[in-house]
């Protein structure tokens, strides 16, 4: 059951041994030669063989590690991302307070690590799926954060609740049905499609979130959206197109390729 001859990553394995069993490399290393029992040898077994059948193994842990902590997934969730790290590395970086709310929260784990990170911040966190915010709360109670939880469609929950923000951050679904080829089979065949693939070539949610700006957002407040890597000028684009008094940069990720649009919106 090795791992590299699958073409998986060997460090999955660890991954594995902590999260289902609570043991980090030393600790596994200090116990030496004691035996692990028959039970959990079948689960880790099983564990093993459900990742090289390219089952995400955040989904059989149901655990992912996000920004130093673990996070609940389930198959409603999108897993997240390292590459979300860096979004919210830079709104912790820009934003030092105010009211914040993440759209399409998912897990929860960028609304709740801002509110972690910087506990000046007024966070607001809304899904439409039930099955995902029972995830998010979930990870809000286990991580003892004060969050506002919200279910609805993109912006509905504002304006229903008459709710304006200074800041409004978003990962939401952005792959356009085309590209599939660009994708994982893990990814593919397991995570949530409605997480992941969006109409309008991938933008919809996008111009959906830009079109209702003046109806939630407070003046000068600023925009963060996790977008694609070819994505960067045609979400500047109809920023732009709709909000032509607005600064809008693009923002490169660790690896050189566009991974954020940042925007001080002007109505």
């Amino acid at each position: 059951m090795r791992l590299d001859s699958h073409k998986k990553e060997t460090r999955i394995a660890s991954l594995l041994i902590e999260d289902l069993f609570g043991l980090n490399r030393t600790a596994l290393i200090s116990r030496g030669t004691d035996p692990i029992s028959a039970k959990d040898l079948q689960t880790y077994r099983h564990a093993i063989n459900s990742v090289i059948a390219d089952y995400p193994y955040q989904y059989v842990t149901g655990t992912a590690h996000f920004y130093g902590r673990k996070f609940s997934v389930s198959k409603s969730t999108l897993i997240p991302r390292n590459e979300t790290e860096e979004l919210v590395y830079h709104v912790l970086d820009k934003v030092k307070y105010g009211r914040v709310v993440d759209i399409g929260t998912g897990t929860g784990a960028i609304g709740i690590t801002l509110k972690l990170e910087n506990p000046e911040l007024d966070v607001i966190i809304t899904d439409i799926s039930e099955e995902a915010l029972q995830i998010a709360e979930k990870n809000k109670q286990a991580l003892k954060t004060d969050v506002t939880v919200l279910q609805g469609d993109i912006l509905s929950p504002l304006i229903r609740k008459k709710i304006r923000v200074d800041v409004l951050i978003s990962n939401p679904p952005y792959i356009a049905d085309f590209e599939t080829n660009l994708m994982s089979k893990s990814t593919l065949k397991h995570e949530p499609h409605s997480a992941l693939f969006a109409r309008e070539e991938g933008l919809y949610f996008y111009r959906q979130i830009i079109e209702g700006l003046d109806e939630v957002l407070n003046m000068d407040g600023q925009v963060f959206f996790e977008i694609g890597f070819n994505q960067g000028d045609k979400v500047k684009g109809l920023f732009l197109s709709r909000w032509p008094n607005s600064t809008v940069e693009i923002i490169k990720d660790i690896n050189g390729l566009d991974r954020i649009i940042y925007a001080k919106w002007v109505n």
